[in-house]
């Protein structure tokens, strides 16, 4: 009897403990279900691009529950759905270009207006009666087909019509126009010109804007890359974008650095090491380095950049042949 009564209790603990786990799972069930963002009903008029529905260019699945982000592709006929149903977001809807994605654009806005009559499809998905529908009949849609001409023929023209030349002065004065007061000093010690006497920012950025005037250019910050066009010293020949690099670094006190001359990859490796140093660098390491990539020449090295480029100190023979002291040996 005793055994027989343990055994009705353990099976009233599992029973109870099944029970438990059923319910924990309904609880779990629920809350996912009430986690999963909305997504469109095929049927949803108008067919807003809701939460989770993503963009079928970009892919974006939207970020707020209570905004669409987009449009889906349908239209309510009368014996049928028309469209593709695949949604659009507003950005792809503005920046997608045409050749690709047609010329029948909306805007939230103008979607929003047309409260429950609502509908957008992709040009290549319209009909011909769609189209006369979406602008408003034929003569509507002739003057959207001639704007659209125009817009694309004025973007083509702009992208033909070459930039002009910037200054470089002026493009300087501009950049030393935003120095801080601390840059402005800095400036003007790098041009060996003294601001002891100078207390106001208006003074430094007078001063330097004067330096600036006597001076060449700085230039720019980052990767010294060589442009398209640009002459390598050792062989003549013009370059290709990146195809090679110049003698040049930036040192943290705003110094700079090296030579400038130009080198391209070719030359590079090849140049005789007897009259071009051992310091070589290759594209694929020049690239990785980043907005911190530099290399110089040996013979434009100064203390300290041995380290800083090969992470060890200068061997002293090294040296020796950088500073010339190997020949008065």
């Amino acid at each position: 009897a005793a055994q027989a009564a343990q055994a009705a209790q353990a099976a009233q603990a599992a029973q109870a403990a099944q029970a438990a786990q059923a319910a924990q799972a309904a609880q779990a069930a629920q809350a996912a279900q009430a986690r999963q963002p909305e997504k469109p009903k095929p049927e949803e008029w108008p067919a807003w691009l809701k939460l989770g529905a993503p963009c079928s260019i970009c892919g974006d699945a939207g970020k707020s529950q209570a905004e669409a982000h987009g449009v889906i592709c349908r239209r309510k006929r009368k014996n049928a759905i028309g469209g593709c149903s695949k949604g659009v977001c507003w950005v792809c809807m503005e920046k997608q270009p045409r050749s690709s994605f047609g010329m029948v654009r909306t805007t939230k806005e103008e979607f929003e207006s047309l409260e429950d009559t609502a509908w957008w499809m992709h040009e290549g998905c319209m009909e011909p009666s769609d189209l006369r529908a979406y602008f408003g009949g034929e003569k509507e849609l002739a003057e959207a087909r001639a704007a659209a001409d125009a817009a694309e023929a004025q973007v083509a023209t702009a992208e033909k019509k070459p930039k002009e030349a910037v200054d470089p002065m002026e493009a300087e004065k501009e950049r030393i126009k935003k120095m801080s007061v601390k840059e402005l000093k800095a400036y003007l010690d790098r041009h060996n010109t003294s601001h002891s006497d100078l207390f106001e920012k208006s003074e430094l950025l007078g001063r330097a804007l004067e330096v600036a005037s006597k001076s060449a250019p700085e230039p720019p910050p980052g990767p010294a890359w060589m442009k398209s066009g640009d002459m390598c010293r050792l062989c003549g020949k013009s370059q290709q974008e990146q195809g090679g690099i110049y003698c040049r670094r930036r040192r943290t006190d705003g110094r700079i650095g090296g030579c400038n001359d130009g080198i391209c990859w070719r030359c590079m490796k090849r140049a005789p090491k007897d009259s071009f140093g051992k310091v070589r660098c290759t594209k694929e390491e020049f690239a990785d380095l980043g907005e911190d990539a530099w290399w110089m020449h040996h013979h434009c090295f100064e203390d300290g950049d041995w380290q800083d480029y090969f992470g060890e100190p200068e061997p002293e023979d090294e040296r020796w042949r950088r500073t010339g002291e190997a020949a008065s040996w």
